[in-house]
């Protein structure tokens, strides 16, 4: 099994003890063991590797996803498995009249950004299952699941989750928080979609 872009190895420890991770940032990777630091369109590893390919909030943020994939569909064995976690945004696509204080909302309007268009950084193919059906022809993709999760809270907590997600500018940073802290008060929610995908290689 191989965990993509690892990061601090959050999920690594989850899985079994034979997993290996990798991650482009060494700084990320040099205190985790069995890990390597390299890129994911161009993976240190031999053909059919692996029987399993992890992803987790990451492959909406690679660049050049075709190389990507064609790097999964060579170190993957025949009918070997990715999965991947991919960030899908707030719940709704306004907000919520009965819930007016829903800091994700505020926030991308706060940033001048719409909730159902992409990020600014990553290819949007990567967060659909039409779009992952186009980057991996050949491949059997299942449905999505979507899972919502409450990540409400102090403001505190709310903001940090907000702040590390997305590119805020650091010359504008404070006056984002201090908005958002006025729309949505000390205790806002803050309710996001994840979606698990699936896919096989051919």
């Amino acid at each position: 099994m191989l965990d993509l872009a690892c990061g601090d190895g959050e999920l690594l420890a989850h899985l079994s003890a034979e997993a290996i991770g990798i991650d482009v940032s060494f700084d990320e990777v040099r205190h985790l063991g069995r890990t390597a630091q390299a890129r994911a369109q161009a993976l240190p590893f031999a053909d059919h590797a692996f029987d399993t390919i992890t992803c987790h909030l990451a492959f909406m943020l690679f660049e050049d996803l075709p190389q990507v994939v064609a790097e999964l569909e060579r170190v993957l064995a025949s009918h070997g498995e990715f999965l991947a976690v991919l960030g899908g945004g707030p719940v709704a696509e306004a907000p919520d009249a009965r819930d007016p204080r829903d800091a994700f909302h505020h926030f991308l309007e706060i940033l001048g950004r719409l909730p159902r268009h992409a990020p600014r950084f990553g290819d949007p193919r990567a967060r659909s299952e039409a779009g992952w059906r186009a980057l991996m022809p050949g491949w059997t993709i299942t449905p999505f699941e979507r899972w919502q999760l409450d990540l409400g809270g102090t403001f505190e907590e709310v903001w940090e989750f907000l702040g590390s997600s997305y590119e805020v500018d650091p010359d504008r940073a404070e006056a984002i928080r201090a908005e958002l802290h006025a729309r949505c008060g000390d205790r806002p929610t803050c309710n996001a979609v994840v979606f698990l995908a699936r896919a096989i290689a051919p």
